[in-house]
């Protein structure tokens, strides 16, 4: 069946409308939802963690090509759907719950642990909707969630293009430099709204995030690296001195600041998004000695 009527067919069948306030957009196309499987690489040695399974037609598609799915959904409406595609497999693990409240970390090293070798990687799959994406992606990048090899998301275009963008634009930010330190992001492919119930505004694309076995520089304390790179984004137009000065929570002067920068090799009046992810690093050690805290 034609995947526009079937997606169409499902939400008719279970009385289903988009929950505007979850920021629902369901897949119609067939061609994408095949397309995000096969960008994800999955193989029976996984288990695929998918965030928001909607109406579940990228799970059924998960379920046959991965040894395991725990298929996370908040909207308890599409836990009917869900249940159906649940019963043609017996690999799928449904569990309605918010994701930044569930325990998954948990769930997935337990699994792995039961399997007794037979799972042996950890993929996350989603289609994000755009209010609740970056604490999600922070979420899965700072949780160290064993075994974790890749994650391929929908996301708002926008989005993508931060996550993958280059020191100086205007993309370039808090969340490309922690994506950056976690993993190596590519742009699989752009989808139309056209391809979406109900169509979103603007496009979105599918992005991989695979993740670096060794980090791509040393932290002397990663906790406060974060810290460095969120108050050096928080107010854009300002000089990424006054930025981290302010930032009292570093408990760094802004003499202690302009000094760091410069053993940088970089003037005191630059803005942050001029830095790379491994000048945030050096930056980061650098404070750190001078911190109060």
């Amino acid at each position: 069946m034609d995947q526009k009527f079937n997606t169409k067919d499902r939400m008719n069948f279970f009385g289903i409308k988009p929950t505007k306030s979850l920021g629902q957009n369901f897949l119609n196309d067939i061609s994408v939802v095949q397309e995000i499987v096969y960008s994800a690489n999955i193989t029976k040695e996984d288990i695929v963690v998918e965030v928001g399974p909607g109406l579940g037609v990228m799970t059924d598609l998960l379920a046959d090509e991965a040894g395991l799915v725990i298929a996370v959904e908040i909207d308890k409406n599409l836990i009917p759907p869900l249940t159906a595609v649940c019963d043609m497999h017996d690999n799928i693990e449904l569990i309605n719950g918010d994701i930044l409240k569930v325990n998954i970390r948990e769930i997935v090293a337990q699994r792995l642990a039961e399997s007794d070798g037979k799972f042996k990687n950890v993929k996350v799959v989603a289609n994000l909707p755009y209010y609740i994406t970056t604490p999600i992606i922070f979420s899965f990048l700072e949780d160290k969630m064993p075994a974790l090899k890749s994650m391929t998301f929908m996301v708002q275009k926008e989005v993508a293009k931060r996550m993958t963008a280059k020191p100086g634009g205007k993309d370039y930010g808090a969340l490309t430099v922690t994506v950056g330190y976690f993993s190596v992001a590519e742009i699989n492919f752009i989808v139309p709204p056209h391809c979406f119930i109900p169509q979103p505004a603007v496009d979105s694309a599918v992005i991989t995030l695979k993740i670096r076995e060794i980090p791509p520089f040393v932290l002397e304390n990663q906790e406060y690296f974060f810290k460095v790179v969120r108050a050096a984004f928080c107010q854009r137009r300002k000089m990424l001195a006054n930025s981290l000065a302010n930032a009292q929570y570093l408990g760094v002067s802004h003499d202690d600041v302009a000094e760091c920068i410069e053993k940088l090799g970089k003037s005191a009046g630059i803005r942050g998004e001029v830095l790379s992810p491994e000048e945030f690093g050096q930056l980061s050690n650098f404070l750190l000695h001078k911190s109060s805290f």
